[in-house]
């Protein structure tokens, strides 16, 4: 999966939390940069998802990609431990 993101010039999705909205009086730049990161979470989110089992899905499917990313880190030791 990284490689694929790294290749989409992605992978800042999974590393970096949702950064704050730009105010209303923000440069068209900056406005720019935020509309990207948002939509880049949709495309991430999607592929993140598809490469889990339904059950974990469903347990992170209102995540965003950086959210789930750093659950699934979280949780690890104890999704091992169910095997």
């Amino acid at each position: 999966m990284r490689i694929v993101l790294n290749q989409k010039r992605k992978e800042y999705v999974i590393k970096e939390p949702v950064p704050n909205e730009p105010g209303t009086n923000a440069s068209r730049a900056n406005k720019y940069k935020f509309k990207k990161h948002v939509n880049d979470i949709l495309d991430v989110g999607c592929l993140v998802l598809v490469t889990m089992t339904p059950e974990l899905q469903k347990q992170r499917e209102y995540m965003v990609a950086y959210e789930m990313i750093q659950n699934l880190e979280e949780t690890l030791p104890q999704l091992l431990g169910m095997l």
